[in-house]
């Protein structure tokens, strides 16, 4: 007879084994259904926080689901922030309560400042292009569920501002003239240089982690009989009324020019100004940036201005700078457009003086140059007529009359005069003679009467025997005309 007491802890057993089965049946159906799991993760925002002198703040913003009925456990949380792959801020979180449901926490830090320069060269390199990554992780555990989630979020942010340069710049393209300098030149001419800016490009050059290019090619025509310097450039960026970058006359290098850069009278000459500007002024108009929703006006200005002999020309006229103003927006973490929208040009005042141009090599005394005492010795270099005409380099395609140009075309009209017999002058080296004797409209018969087989054209008839004329064309003798060196006989009337 078996013992009682076994026989109920072997029914009991096999009711703990029911009830566990169940249990795991139970809970495995909770897990399929999501009643319970494994706690999520995942980034919910970023936006930027507090901005104050040198520091901007960055709030990050994740979430927490715990699909469990029940709270407890906690979470560790980092998350780093890149834009261009420039490490610009880090975070991180500890000991997060978990509660049962979804929560939402928010961490504070504060951006890279000093790398902002780093991050501007990387944009720059970029064609004005950088992808934005946010990357955070957690270990997260609720009861005994447990995991380590991870989330991400990228995007790109664009800019143009190397566009707004070019179009800021080429408002600068035009004719300006300078009031009467109180010189005179060798015939008593008023000086009063002309400018014509034909082109204006802007871009960027050379960028390093330091520096940053901005080279700006400028065609400039000189209409004047004399020699003009090349211009002196000034001008600046700014955004959010912050100067990003500013330059004086004498701070800019003219690259690739001759020691006096002058541009010869009646000459088209292109000059590449290189200005340099420093990257450490970027964190400060980055922090106005962001402060306004990342959104910024910006306004280039720029003027060119020379002096010939006491008169001024600036460019544009009046002291003044052209000054266009653009509207950037961005969306590093703002919902909206990446723009640059052009909102409109006009001057502003802006004066160089004439120690400004003396140190830009931007001011001429005629008296002083080779020009001068060529132009007392030959006031041809004088006439405006003449530096307009192709005829003054030398090259007069009409013939004088006499001899040949050169042009294998007689600048005479060849067409049939209607009179057969030649013209009387030196031949025009034309190979085809300008009469043709055997057509007379005199009614006389203009071909040689001793040797009907002559006709009495240019070229030999291959008899060695001339018909009553002339010797063979060899005969150095002239038959009564100059002897052209054509080996083809002149004509005799």
């Amino acid at each position: 007879m078996a013992d009682p007491r076994t026989a109920r802890l072997k029914r009991y057993g096999k009711i703990a084994g029911i009830a566990l089965v169940a249990l795991v049946a139970v809970v495995a159906l909770l897990f399929a259904v999501g009643v319970l799991g494994a706690p999520g993760f995942g980034l919910e925002d970023n936006q930027w926080g507090e901005v104050d002198d040198e520091r901007i703040e960055v709030l990050t913003f994740v979430w927490l689901d715990n699909p469990n009925p029940f709270g407890g456990g906690d979470a560790d949380v980092a998350y780093d922030i890149e834009l261009q792959e420039v490490h610009l801020a880090e975070g991180e979180g500890a000991g997060l309560s978990v509660p049962s449901g979804e929560s939402v926490h928010e961490f504070r830090t504060d951006l890279f400042y000093d790398r902002l320069p780093e991050w501007w060269y990387q944009h720059l390199s970029n064609d004005e292009v950088s992808d934005v990554r946010v990357d955070a992780s957690a270990d997260v555990s609720a009861g005994p569920l447990s995991g380590s989630p991870s989330a991400s979020h990228e995007d790109e942010v664009d800019t143009d501002i190397e566009g707004a340069l070019d179009d800021g710049f080429s408002e600068l393209e035009g004719s300006y003239s300078g009031t009467e300098a109180d010189v005179r030149l060798p015939d008593d001419t008023a000086i009063e240089p002309t400018v014509d800016v034909e082109r204006v490009d802007a871009g960027w050059g050379e960028v390093t982690e330091n520096e940053t290019e901005i080279l700006a090619d400028a065609e400039i025509h000189n209409p004047n009989v004399y020699p003009i310097p090349t211009p002196a450039f000034t001008g600046s960026v700014e955004m959010n009324e912050i100067t990003v970058a500013d330059w004086d006359a004498d701070e800019v290098e003219v690259l690739d020019v001759a020691d006096d850069a002058l541009i010869p009278p009646g000459e088209t000459e292109t000059r590449t100004f290189r200005i340099v500007m420093d990257n450490q002024n970027v964190p400060e108009w980055f922090a106005t940036h962001v402060d306004r929703e990342e959104q910024s006006d910006v306004e280039i200005a720029g003027a060119l201005a020379l002096e010939v002999s006491g008169s001024q020309v600036t460019v544009p006229e009046d002291d003044s700078a052209v000054a266009c103003e653009f509207f950037l927006t961005t969306a590093i973490f703002v919902d909206q457009e990446n723009e640059m929208s052009e909102e409109g040009c006009g001057v502003t005042a802006l004066e160089l003086t004439e120690d400004q141009l003396d140190a830009a090599g931007a001011s001429l005394d005629l008296t002083e140059t080779d020009w001068w005492g060529e132009a007392e010795d030959d006031e041809s270099l004088l006439d405006e007529d003449l530096l307009n005409d192709e005829d003054a380099n030398g090259a007069d395609d009409s013939d004088d009359g006499l001899l040949d140009d050169g042009d294998d075309t007689d600048d005479a009209d060849d067409s049939d005069d209607g009179d057969d017999s030649d013209d009387g002058l030196l031949d025009d080296g034309n190979d085809s003679d300008d009469a043709d004797d055997s057509d007379d409209t005199d009614g006389g018969d203009s071909r040689d009467d001793t040797d009907d087989t002559d006709d009495a054209t240019d070229a030999d008839d291959g008899d060695s025997e001339d018909d009553g004329e002339e010797d063979d064309d060899t005969d150095d003798s002239d038959d009564g005309l100059l002897d052209d060196g054509d080996d083809t006989d002149d004509v005799v009337p």
